[in-house]
């Protein structure tokens, strides 16, 4: 079976300082590792709406606060754990101003903001989720 799954990387820009970039943390039940956020497309459902959806799902994040949706043409082709062909498109939103986080317990126990100079492989378990914060270091304001 295929899958369809977005990856939405979430950053705003602080003058100065540069962009920073919200991070979870899956809680215990899927192994406490960071990573953007992440989520199926619904059957009608574009990748573009899923990946506003998903953000504002596991984030709270509001329509409002987005300042730009950005489509890339970075796209990554797996076999998840159940042997399904997934193509995850990947998506940058820049937002306003950071929130108030709420995180649904069921996928994330924790969040971060995180300092693009601080970013480093380390900071996400997958590899495709290092590799879109890295396009997204240098994705032009």
């Amino acid at each position: 079976m295929d899958k369809r799954k977005v990856q939405s990387v979430i950053f705003y820009c602080a003058q100065g300082q540069g962009k920073h970039f919200l991070l979870l943390k899956m809680n215990k039940k899927r192994g406490y590792l960071w990573q953007n956020v992440t989520g199926g497309v619904d059957k009608n459902e574009n990748f573009q709406d899923a990946a506003v959806r998903e953000a504002a799902e596991e984030t709270g994040l509001s329509t409002e606060n987005i300042q730009q949706l950005i489509k890339t043409d970075i796209e990554f082709h797996f076999c998840d754990q159940w042997e399904n062909n997934v193509t995850e498109k990947v998506f940058f939103i820049q937002v306003k101003n950071k929130w108030d986080v709420m995180l649904d317990p069921s996928e994330h126990c924790e969040f971060s903001w995180v300092n693009e100079k601080n970013i480093s492989p380390k900071s996400v378990h997958y590899a495709s989720n290092f590799e879109a914060l890295q396009k997204a270091m240098v994705q032009n304001e």
